[in-house]
């Protein structure tokens, strides 16, 4: 299934009753590229609900919960339960229902970009481009091949600065597009929130 994704913030502001990074080094960045790595060197954590739809018209939503760097936990909310949760090697796809994690190495996702402790949104690696209009920042990255291959579209408003939708095209060329909602930052997660679960028959 195509999916979705320690620096501690500087400051914060709330707006329209939802708590928004505020970092200087956001309005003085040169270029778009570098202040969309700014804003993710900004976050702690962040807290969300989702609107998922891939390009086969299929939909879901659930909550996304992020711990920077490397911990993220998506809870689908679908009735066979889903959870995915992301170490700094590992994405588990957890199956509460068949008792059962699978394991995928989380360099194979795209999404591993804005996972790590700093994050570079330009590589050797990959193209990076990017656009601003009507409001809007989108930086695509793409890789052709290898590990992670397929495009990584991050779309932020302007203002204020903040992550809204990410899209993923796969090597596959399946497209799934997540839409972020009543975005939260600077809550306080203990570990064992993000700790696999083993079940009987794993150990």
């Amino acid at each position: 299934m195509p999916i979705v994704l320690p620096m501690v913030m500087a400051a914060a502001m709330l707006v329209g009753g939802i708590l928004f990074p505020v970092a200087g080094t956001l309005a003085n960045a040169p270029d778009p590229v570098s202040r969309a790595e700014a804003w993710f060197d900004s976050i702690s954590t962040m807290k969300a609900d989702f609107i998922q739809v891939a390009s086969d018209g299929t939909t879901a939503t659930g909550e996304l919960h992020l711990r920077r760097p490397h911990r993220m936990k998506i809870i689908y909310d679908l009735d066979e339960p889903l959870i995915l949760l992301t170490t700094p090697v590992w994405l588990h796809v957890d199956r509460p229902d068949d008792k059962h994690v699978t394991s995928y190495p989380i360099s194979e996702t795209p999404l591993s970009l804005i996972l790590q402790e700093q994050v570079e949104l330009r590589s050797d690696k990959f193209k990076t481009s990017h656009s601003v209009r009507n409001g809007i920042t989108r930086i695509v990255l793409s890789k052709d091949t290898g590990e992670g291959a397929g495009q990584l579209t991050l779309e932020f408003t302007n203002k204020p600065f903040v992550l809204r939708k990410w899209s993923i095209r796969d090597a596959a060329d399946v497209t799934t597009t997540v839409t972020l909602q009543n975005m939260k930052f600077g809550h306080s997660y203990e570990n064992k929130f993000f700790a696999k679960t083993f079940y009987p028959e794993e150990n």
